[in-house]
């Protein structure tokens, strides 16, 4: 897999969501994995891709940052 991470500064959610599934839908690209993180004024998306193309994609979109997938056994496909 294929990780990205990004920070959105702020507590509202609508429009970070709204504007991630609109990209997505847009590029009918599908995440395997869609996760948040709530931290002290921001948010921490991590969205995890099956192919190293989506995840960079989507990286330089939303100004994020493609990481190692860390997990035991993780194989990027």
């Amino acid at each position: 897999m294929y990780v990205v991470e990004f920070r959105h500064d702020g507590d509202g959610l609508g429009e970070p969501m709204a504007d991630i599934r609109t990209w997505l839908d847009r590029e009918r690209i599908q995440p395997s994995v869609f996760r948040m993180s709530l931290v002290l004024g921001a948010t921490i998306f991590h969205l995890e891709f099956k192919a190293a193309t989506d995840a960079e994609t989507f990286a330089r979109a939303f100004d994020g940052q493609v990481i190692t997938d860390e997990r035991p056994g993780a194989v990027a496909a």
